[in-house]
């Protein structure tokens, strides 16, 4: 199975929040007796000014699980956190979870709706002739491993699915960290034969997992939910992304026709190997990035102006015509001027 989702770092930035609920969730597993102001300031976070709607650093909640883990000395205490949590407390992602239809709309909410909690990591569905698989992965290659902030996100994830009941277990459950000492509490929790040191974090199960129903299914309060998901989604302010700034560093450079990797780094002002593996944690590549780029701006010109191929060919930084000429063949099916007739 082709492996779409590449783990990302997690990333201090305005964007690479949580809502302080997901603090709130942690704390509530440490328990009374904890010193939690103590464990809260060696991570930077001060609890004082948080109020309900205040989003705190993704990367500070990470931290937080490493260190509520040593404090407590639960080996497993992520895995505890995810099994007890209730899924509500994840806001409206938690009751469209509560009222999805079946397994593959529970997994379908997870996927497209995680942004309006956090940016910094999210679910992906990748489905084959017999399996499905549930990856969860960071928004950074560059980050270390976060075994405890990882494999609560997975079991809450299973939890929230009902993946714990007979008749609906999963497959298996990979996680990319390495085994801890003792992984029994793992076997029992996940209910799943579980692998670490895996190329990716993620859930598999049969893909007929996904047709089972879902017992506090309610599709009309789910549409409503849905409805109102999307337009906070819409209402999100979308931060730019390494595609936006290759895709705007190409346009710049295609008329000098030094469109290379390296030149196209140097404008943005990274390394080489780092907007190769950024573009990579995207989901793309950088020549798929300059493809489309000449690729829209070949058929918009084509279409909507007079200039000749010739020029076309030159603004987009290729050599000659006939560049253009194969390049157009490989994305439409036909050449140049015979687009421009269709078009005309």
């Amino acid at each position: 199975m082709a492996d779409h989702a590449k783990d990302m770092a997690i990333r201090d930035t305005d964007w690479s929040t949580v809502p302080v609920a997901a603090i709130a969730n942690l704390l509530r597993a440490v328990g009374d007796g904890a010193p939690v102001q103590a464990f809260c300031e060696e991570v930077g976070l001060d609890l004082a000014p948080l109020a309900p709607d205040v989003r705190v650093p993704y990367r500070q909640l990470a931290d937080l699980y490493d260190t509520a883990a040593r404090w407590t000395g639960d080996p497993w205490f992520g895995l505890h956190v995810g099994a007890n949590i209730d899924v509500r407390s994840f806001d409206l992602i938690g009751h469209l979870v509560l009222t999805a239809a079946s397994l593959d709309q529970v997994f379908e909410v997870l996927v497209r709706y995680l942004p309006l909690w956090t940016t910094s990591a999210g679910f992906q569905l990748e489905r084959s002739r017999g399996a499905l698989e549930i990856v969860w992965s960071y928004a950074d290659p560059s980050a270390p491993l976060r075994r405890h902030d990882c494999e609560m996100s997975v079991m809450a994830a299973i939890s929230a699915a009902g993946l714990r009941d007979a008749g609906r277990r999963p497959r298996e459950i990979h996680f990319r960290h390495p085994p801890p000492a003792d992984a029994s509490e793992h076997h029992r929790l996940l209910c799943a034969p579980v692998r670490f040191g895996m190329p990716r974090n993620a859930i598999v199960c049969d893909a007929a997992t996904a047709a089972l129903p879902v017992a506090s299914a309610d599709p009309g309060l789910h549409a409503l939910l849905r409805e109102l998901a999307e337009q906070r989604l819409s209402a999100r302010p979308r931060p730019r992304s390494i595609v936006d700034d290759a895709t705007a560093a190409i346009a710049r450079l295609l008329p000098s026709g030094d469109v290379q990797l390296s030149t196209v780094a140097r404008a943005l002002g990274v390394g080489t190997r780092t907007l190769q593996r950024r573009l990579i944690g995207a989901g793309t590549t950088f020549s798929a990035v300059l493809a489309a780029v000449r690729r829209d701006r070949a058929t918009h010109a084509l279409a909507h102006s007079d200039r000749s191929v010739g020029e076309v060919a030159t603004e987009l930084g290729y050599g000659s015509s006939s560049e253009l000429h194969r390049a157009l063949r490989r994305w439409v099916g036909v050449g140049p001027r015979a687009y421009r007739r269709a078009r005309r």
